[in-house]
């Protein structure tokens, strides 16, 4: 039994009752009542511990009681004793540890009571499910306090019910496990936004417990527009210390994550004025509303084909009636609001490209980039939304392979037919691949350059983060992208990042400072679509890496610095997490995966030489724009030239006939980057007579990618 349970039962009683029924029945009910709403029952004066700041005992129950002993323990060390009722001060010293104390009375009756004294914030979670046996199959209830000093408002802590379970692929194998969780009632946690659903994050082959956190902030320095935020804490669950957390908003549609139009809205609205009418109609009571509602809602989310028949019919409710209710179980909604003032089928979706979830694929791409639908869920459900989504993704897809980086119609489009195997011997690459040629029209993204399908933007920021963090699972999982109803595909936020930097699992060799992530066979061994990723297309386009090489230098650069300098971030969040990365260190023994065992000074410095190497590699690759991985590119006169395409700036296009082997075009101001020093690029491609480009063999991949005879110029105006 942990202290905290031993306070839990010694409060109920003033003395003991050896042998009663009574007070076995009530033992046993204050076991059942574990992991309810039922809170730790204080007897301190406070729930979080400050240094130098004396901990009272608020004890008015036995203030007039004869004391034979009060003892104040620090761990198991014992660190006051008297015969009176005595406060303690704790010190520096005393952190990451439990600070005890124990009340004897003088007729042998004991209370008890125990925090922990971290530097962190701490989250107590109580249950009468084992820390080892939460599963990701089954909700676990608990009751959760969040306790953190004068620096947070109380209204960014938290205490009440929640609800658990785990989560995360490889990590939920190991012994440190990672949560989801979900709280009662939406929250501010710690100031990180007001959400009911929440992370545990586990870090537990990362001897850093950093690498995520520092990508996720580190993507929102450099320009993306949706990034998750996050603070460490230590955990308690059942009274037994389980490390540090990081405490992270999940990543799911919603005002403090990805703030777009969320159909669930939709679904709750229309549960709601239904069973308001179920009310009024007086088939149902207002107390059973709330329940009603809530079926309705799960039943509308799970299968929206309702949008498309203007018929729900609620399976939940037929289960509802088995009980002797006479709930009606179809409607046609049509009688309870107006369709019209329902969005376009057009986004409002969170889709995420992940290996491990391959079989919920159901907007896997023609080149075998498993998208599916994170939220809502069951987006397949809704014929418009689900053609909608899944012809743009495809639109996009193939304006990443075609030769100008564009979509049309009118070019042939391919299927993976035969994905091919990975050799291992000499060449390091996939063979045998081959390719269908098949049908496909849209005229809604006819002539539609990638950046007018995705924000470019964050297409930069997603490009850097995976060459800068030499991420294991950069363009392969947890993969995300998501699309308001209206607007481009954004490629964020960032997430999964602790492989990144030199670390990893299973023994792969990430240990690679001085590649190109996007390039490097060795990160693309393990599937097909991974040898197809976007970034190896994006690469080809030299108005990308011109843009790639100016961001680089203008706001890339500068925040890599104020990571790894002397004092930067990392040695600031070091400094502050290391008494409880310590206390994470020996209740864990360091850190699983590659460097298994390894402890968090050692990950520090680790940590910091890799990104050292990789930062002065990448500086060298980006002293001019041509030093990035290059587009194929072929500067050659052929007697059939009859005139030239010229790409500005990605997504103006220009013709000109050729004149005793000249070709001349006008560029209006507004085509150009118009502040000074910044970057432009001009691509030229080979036209025939017919005004087709000359496809150029080198670098052409029948069905993969035709590459044009062509070359480019970059420049920054005057």
């Amino acid at each position: 039994m942990t202290h905290k349970q031993q306070h839990k039962f010694s409060t109920f009683f003033s003395k003991p009752v050896a042998g009663g029924l009574l007070l076995l029945i009530f033992y046993i009910l204050s076991l059942y009542v574990i992991g309810t709403k039922k809170q730790r029952c204080i007897f301190m004066d406070t729930d979080y511990i400050t240094p130098d700041v004396p901990i009272v005992l608020a004890s008015p129950h036995i203030r007039h009681s004869d004391i034979d002993n009060c003892i104040w323990y620090v761990g198991g060390r014992e660190v006051s004793h008297s015969d009176t009722l005595t406060s303690y001060t704790p010190s520096v010293d005393d952190q990451e540890h439990f600070i005890r104390v124990s009340v004897t009375l003088k007729d042998g009756t004991c209370y008890e009571d125990s925090l922990y004294f971290s530097v962190l914030p701490v989250i107590y979670l109580d249950s009468h499910t084992a820390y080892e046996n939460v599963t990701k199959e089954e909700n676990t209830s608990v009751s959760m306090k969040l306790t953190a000093g004068k620096e947070y408002l109380p209204s960014q802590l938290y205490s009440g019910s929640a609800q658990i379970h785990l989560r995360g692929n490889s990590t939920s194998t190991m012994p440190k496990l990672p949560f989801k969780l979900k709280l009662e009632e939406k929250t501010n946690l710690l100031d990180l936004g007001e959400t009911r659903h929440w992370v545990l994050l586990a870090n537990a082959i990362d001897s850093t417990l950093l690498r995520n956190k520092l990508v996720y902030d580190f993507s929102g320095d450099i320009g993306a527009s949706c990034q998750m935020h996050s603070e460490f804490v230590s955990l308690i669950y059942n009274g037994e210390y389980q490390g540090v957390y990081q405490l992270c908003e999940q990543v799911r549609i919603g005002k403090s994550s990805v703030d777009i139009y969320n159909w669930k809205d939709t679904a709750q609205a229309v549960a709601e004025i239904i069973s308001s009418d179920l009310v009024y109609q007086k088939q149902i009571s207002r107390e059973e509303q709330p329940v009603i509602q809530a079926f309705m809602e799960t039943d509308l989310l799970s299968d929206f084909s309702w949008i498309d028949t203007g018929v729900f019919e609620s399976p939940s409710l037929k289960l509802w009636n088995q009980n002797g209710s006479n709930v009606a179980t179809t409607y046609h909604l049509e009688d309870y609001f107006d369709f019209k003032s329902l969005p376009k089928a057009s986004g409002g979706v969170l889709l995420e490209m992940d290996y491990f979830h391959k079989q919920d694929a159901c907007l896997k791409t023609n080149y075998s980039l498993p998208f599916y639908f994170n939220t809502p869920s069951y987006g397949d459900t809704y014929p418009e939304l689900y053609s909608y989504i899944r012809e743009n993704l495809q639109a996009l897809e193939y304006a990443f392979h075609d030769t100008d980086c564009t979509y049309h119609n009118v070019s042939s489009h391919y299927r993976t037919d035969n994905e091919g195997w990975f050799d291992w011997g000499e060449t390091l690459q996939r063979q045998d691949v081959t390719y269908t040629q098949v049908d496909f029209d849209s005229a809604s993204f006819d002539g539609a350059h990638y950046s007018e399908l995705i924000d470019f933007e964050s297409l930069l920021v997603n490009f850097l983060l995976c060459e800068f963090t030499v991420n294991w699972d950069g363009m392969k999982n947890s993969v995300y992208l998501y699309k308001d109803i209206e607007g481009p595909f954004y490629i964020e936020p960032a997430w999964d990042y602790d492989w990144a930097w030199g670390n990893g699992c299973y023994e792969l060799d990430t240990w690679k400072p001085d590649i190109w992530q996007t390039t490097d066979e060795y990160f693309a061994n393990e599937e097909y679509y991974q040898s197809v990723q976007w970034n190896r297309y994006l690469i080809r386009d030299p108005y990308f890496l011109t843009q790639i090489y100016e961001k680089y230098w203008e706001v890339c650069r500068s925040a890599i610095e104020d990571l790894i300098r002397d004092n930067g971030q990392i040695d600031q969040c070091a400094k502050k997490l290391k008494p409880a990365a310590d206390a994470n260190d020996a209740r864990w023994g360091g850190c699983e995966g590659n460097f298994k065992g390894q402890k968090f000074d050692e990950g520090i410095r680790v940590l910091k030489d890799f990104i050292r190497q990789c930062v002065a590699w990448m500086d060298l690759q980006m002293a001019f724009p041509r030093g990035l991985p290059p587009p194929i590119t072929v500067h050659t006169t052929l007697p059939d030239y009859a005139g030239i395409s010229f790409q500005v700036n990605g997504t103006h296009f220009y013709k000109a006939k050729i004149t005793d082997g000249t070709a001349v075009i006008l560029i209006p101001d507004h085509d150009l980057q118009r502040e000074t020093g910044s970057w432009n690029t001009i691509q030229i491609r080979a036209l025939d007579k017919n005004g087709t480009y000359i496809i150029n063999p080198e670098g052409t991949v029948s069905g993969d990618y035709s590459n044009a005879v062509s070359n480019y110029i970059s420049f920054t105006k005057d």
